[in-house]
């Protein structure tokens, strides 16, 4: 039978699993499943080629991990309301995601995760960056380790317009502003360091899109501090690239890491589906 069982081979050392021998068109397994899971939760993403899915079997795999909502922010596949459109058009020079986050780590409740298939690639470029913060706050000193988990750290939507100054992604002071008044409210505070729910491992939990500041501190003397945790967070020790294919999906664990859509395809179109996972309740 089918999806009973699944082999799991290592994208890096630290981040990201490859799953063979499933086809996610048929029902999946306890066992297949189980696995799925734990390789999530412990290396931050599971990734899967050669796959033909319809909108249907992708969310229907997405709703095994969780409650999917409507998509936000973004267009929809018709009859499909939950999974939403991420798409970069030839003329279009920004992208969505081009820089390391964490997915509406602005709000109290972040998702668990979020289930990404390709729809149509450019010819070269387009792939993805993926850091495993667990394994990016296990391999910092003791020191730095207490420190940190006495922080907390405010995170806010409107900071992302502030933290890339790329010619690329840059916006104009009118709209700047706009977007300072329209998302002042939606921002959070958290633990820079949390505990994975399912695992308990300790988590490093800032990222450069939208964490701004400690609470408590100036935003001179926390820059100074969050630099150097992206960039440790962000290292090749702690993170691997994917390269996306026809059929490719990849589901990462929102909760222990970070994510990079590379805009290295200027003039080419490339369409991804993405559907957002909750954790229940």
């Amino acid at each position: 039978m089918k999806n009973m069982s699944i082999t799991l081979r290592p994208m890096s050392a630290n981040t990201g699993m490859e799953v063979l021998g499933i086809d996610l068109r048929e029902p999946m397994g306890e066992q297949a499943y189980l696995e799925m899971r734990h390789a999530l939760c412990d290396t931050g993403i599971i990734c899967f080629h050669g796959q033909q899915l319809s909108p249907a079997h992708h969310l229907a795999f997405a709703k095994r991990f969780g409650a999917v909502p409507p998509a936000e922010f973004l267009k929809t596949p018709d009859g499909f309301p939950e999974i939403g459109i991420v798409a970069k058009q030839p003329g279009e020079t920004r992208n969505i995601g081009g820089n390391w986050h964490s997915d509406h780590s602005f709000d109290s409740q972040a998702p668990l995760g979020a289930v990404l298939y390709a729809r149509e690639l450019p010819k070269s470029g387009g792939d993805t960056l993926f850091a495993n913060m667990g394994a990016a706050f296990d391999s910092l000193s003791d020191g730095m380790k207490e420190t940190l988990r006495g922080l907390e750290a405010v995170h806010a939507k409107a900071q992302s317009w502030h933290a890339d100054t790329r010619p690329d992604r840059a916006v104009s002071p009118a709209e700047l502003a706009r977007h300072d008044e329209e998302f002042k409210d939606r921002q959070c505070v958290h633990p820079v360091v949390t505990r994975h729910p399912e695992t308990g491992r300790e988590i490093l939990f800032v990222n450069p899109t939208y964490t701004s500041h400690f609470v408590g501190w100036a935003y001179a003397e926390s820059r100074a501090l969050l630099d150097y945790l992206f960039a440790h967070a962000t290292s090749p020790e702690n993170s691997c690239r994917f390269h996306w294919e026809e059929g490719s999906m990849v589901f990462w664990d929102n909760r222990s890491a970070l994510h990079y859509a590379l805009n290295d395809y200027h003039g080419q179109r490339r369409v991804m589906h993405r559907a957002t996972i909750y954790a229940p309740g």
